[in-house]
């Protein structure tokens, strides 16, 4: 009886002091890597977004709503942060034109666009076009369009690059 007692006692000592050692000695030999610091990679420029939709947004119906919160029937995320539309009133076909936008960066961008149609319109296709000027040059644009009755919603993504001022392109 009491060598089953050492035999089960040395074999918990085996298994779990092994475990132990390897966890506490596994990481000694691993290359250790510094964290360095994160690069600004906001870019210093004059970008506008304009936004087009192809029907007059409402709020959205169906949506959670609290005592707190009001969402727009129109939203719209630059790289996952709220831009601020000038009305909160959106009408078929007006440009909605955001200028002096801050935020972009050198490389990759997204623009997340939701907006909800409203309720008459739920058998129709509808759609927001998103249209990205640097300088009053057009750098992406698309159309995010939604089926019946369904909540415009997408994205926008695309790459933003300087050239390299006094050379060539290759």
């Amino acid at each position: 009886m009491t060598m089953r007692f050492f035999l089960v006692l040395f074999i918990w000592v085996i298994i779990v002091g092994g475990l132990w050692s390897y966890i506490t000695h596994r990481d000694a030999r691993r290359q250790q890597v510094i964290p360095q610091a994160a690069k600004d990679l906001a870019i210093d420029g004059r970008f506008a977004i304009a936004i087009t939709p192809t029907f007059s947004a409402e709020k959205d119906p169906f949506a959670l709503t609290t005592t707190e919160s009001d969402t727009p029937p129109l939203e719209i995320r630059l790289n996952g942060t709220p831009l601020e539309l000038p009305s909160r009133e959106v009408r078929r076909g007006e440009i909605i034109l955001l200028e002096s936008i801050t935020g972009m960066l050198t490389g990759h961008n997204e623009i997340y666009v939701n907006a909800s149609p409203p309720l008459s319109e739920s058998t129709l296709q509808n759609g927001v076009r998103v249209e990205v000027f640097e300088d009053e040059v057009t750098i992406a644009e698309t159309t995010v369009w939604a089926g019946e009755g369904a909540l415009v919603s997408g994205t926008l993504s695309f790459n933003h690059g300087r050239k390299a001022e006094g050379g060539h392109d290759r």
